[in-house]
């Protein structure tokens, strides 16, 4: 780390102290995991702003469970201060005194420090290229009530025990409560608070040839999601949020949401000559996602509905002739930058996007077979 950037972290740097998480258990900070040792007790020189914890606890038998996660705002020079729950195999719900923080804080030069492990500076330019559009804001709207991102969902029972007679409440469909297996929800607060997608993608009492439209060009479905979200930038947010539940997180509802986002900004061509800065801004979220996504990603997911290279390849398309005639710099700039855009990720995935996918394939028909 250059001196003095050392420096000016010593000085703003936060620090997260995290106390009793079981030696061996996988833990990290926004794009680096660790395994930890006996002496672990945090991260220390924290650039301020925001960061994703996560962590995996390991059982007597090597098994490491679902990894858990939550994202933080930290402010210079602040320090917060988790505990582990050893029963729960997850840190507490509860929050620590002001009092107690202090009392490490006073500690931080001390006999805590050399417990402390070092932020991984040399990845944080990586982390704030995807991360960019995730203000306070956004992460407000966005998280979960319980705080936590899971990457497998918890569900609780859909009936409990009473508590006093220690019967099961029933409902009227199972009178007898004899229903088996018992049946499950997804646990209250749990769940991410993605931005819900309207039932149809055409406004009410639209006609044929407007379901029309909006069914093939998306601009309604996205002006809606816009709408939807009151940040400046807030779907780039949203968009970026989801990828990061997904990639580091591992929540496959991150992903369900990227792809979903992903859709809906690629097949909005009307929206293009009107949204340059969103598209602009869209090619560069894009740009650092894909360069971070593994390879045997796409073989694994993305792939099997060639989703990337069809959606993507819908963009580049909507961007070059958007605006036909339109001498506008902005609108310009933004196809040079597609196209940029566009050989570098061919180059690097071996992508071919001129290819037209074969369901918009001329199809030839044999009159002679016919006749």
């Amino acid at each position: 780390m250059d001196p003095e950037v050392a420096k000016k972290l010593l000085r703003e740097g936060a620090t997260l102290v995290l106390l009793d998480i079981p030696p061996g258990s996988e833990f990290g900070m926004d794009m680096v995991p660790h395994n930890t040792g006996e002496k672990f007790k945090g991260i220390k020189l924290i650039p301020p702003g925001l960061h994703f914890v996560f962590y995996s606890s390991v059982s007597s038998a090597g098994t490491t469970a679902p990894r858990t996660g939550f994202f933080h705002y930290f402010q210079g020079g602040e320090v917060l201060v988790k505990k582990w729950d050893r029963i729960a195999e997850d840190i507490q719900k509860e929050e620590v005194s002001q009092e107690e923080v202090e009392k490490f804080r006073s500690h931080l030069e001390g006999d805590l420090d050399r417990f402390l492990g070092v932020y991984a500076y040399h990845d944080w330019r990586r982390w704030i290229s995807l991360t960019k559009h995730i203000s306070e804001d956004v992460l407000k709207r966005l998280q979960p009530e319980s705080g936590k991102i899971y990457s497998a969902t918890p569900f609780e029972p859909l009936h409990f025990l009473s508590e006093r007679s220690g019967h099961r409440e029933v409902s009227a469909g199972d009178p007898a409560g004899k229903s088996d297996p018992i049946e499950l929800k997804e646990a209250a607060g749990t769940a991410v608070r993605y931005t819900p997608f309207p039932k149809h993608k055409y406004p009410d009492n639209a006609s044929p040839a407007e379901i029309t439209h909006h069914s093939i060009d998306s601009t309604y479905l996205l002006d809606t999601l816009l709408a939807a979200c009151p940040e400046e930038g807030g779907l780039l947010g949203e968009l970026q949020f989801a990828f990061v539940c997904f990639l580091v997180g591992h929540s496959y509802s991150g992903f369900e949401q990227w792809q979903k986002i992903i859709r809906v900004l690629c097949t909005s061509a009307d929206a293009v000559p009107r949204q340059v800065d969103l598209y602009d801004s869209l090619l560069s979220v894009l740009y650092f996602q894909l360069r971070e996504i593994p390879s045997d990603f796409f073989v694994d997911i993305v792939s099997r509905e060639n989703f990337l290279t069809a959606t993507l390849s819908e963009l580049f398309r909507n961007i070059a002739e958007a605006g036909t005639g339109n001498a506008d710099p902005g609108l310009e700039s933004l196809k040079k930058k597609a196209l940029r855009f566009k050989g570098s990720i061919g180059k690097l995935f071996g992508w071919s996007f001129d290819e037209e996918p074969d369901d918009e394939q001329p199809v030839v028909v044999d009159l002679a077979e016919q006749n």
